[in-house]
């Protein structure tokens, strides 16, 4: 079923977004500021409100909703969002926030589908801040990956840019640093299932190491 809604999103992908996208070829991509080595978002804004996959789902428990970490969560709630919004996660820390029926779909409850503006941008989760890129068990189980999903019109349509991977080496800092690592660790739930549209980049070791059980 997920590969299913997967190949969904794909195809209003093709249909709608990537031609959008021809009005962005030779877009002078955001570079990260050297005295704030933090994640940075590649993909024009522009480009995000015109597209229609993220932040949609075939079911209302669809595995690919975000997840928050411990803090994450609290930090929103702190904002007046309703705990009850959330369903507790197995590695005991994090949560994955429910969603909501919208037409045929569902959608985030931060997510407004009118400007497919995100209501708490500012704060939103590492799990919404890293995509197109994704946090996954290998095909086999046995390694934590990082990867690109070609199913961002952007992304697959860049990848292969000296931007995009220079970006690409700046996310694998990002996600290898101490304090991101820590945090993965303690909310492990964020690393998700293998994706067949998911292009692995690299194997994240430390990861990898402290989930060293199988995950088929």
């Amino acid at each position: 079923m997920m590969r299913l809604e997967r190949l969904w999103h794909h195809n209003r992908a093709v249909e709608s977004s990537i031609l959008k996208l021809n009005t962005f070829i030779g877009y002078t991509m955001e570079t990260p500021n050297p005295a704030h080595p933090t994640l940075y978002q590649i993909i024009p804004s522009a480009v995000c409100f015109s597209c229609d996959v993220c932040c949609r789902f075939l079911e209302a428990d669809s595995r690919l909703a975000p997840i928050f970490t411990e803090t994450e969560k609290a930090r929103v709630v702190t904002d007046g969002v309703d705990p009850g919004l959330f369903r507790p996660q197995a590695d005991g820390a994090s949560a994955q926030i429910q969603l909501k029926h919208h037409d045929d779909f569902y959608i985030c409850p931060f997510f407004n589908p009118e400007t497919s503006h995100c209501t708490i941008y500012p704060i939103r989760p590492l799990d919404c801040q890293l995509y197109p890129f994704a946090l996954m068990f290998s095909e086999n189980g046995n390694e934590v990956v990082l990867g690109v999903d070609t199913l961002c019109p952007f992304g697959e349509k860049y990848f292969e840019t000296e931007a995009f991977q220079r970006h690409i080496r700046d996310v694998i800092d990002y996600v290898e640093s101490e304090a991101v690592t820590a945090q993965l660790i303690a909310n492990w739930s964020l690393i998700g299932n293998y994706q067949e549209t998911v292009i692995i980049v690299h194997t994240l070791a430390q990861l990898t190491d402290a989930t060293s059980a199988p995950h088929t």
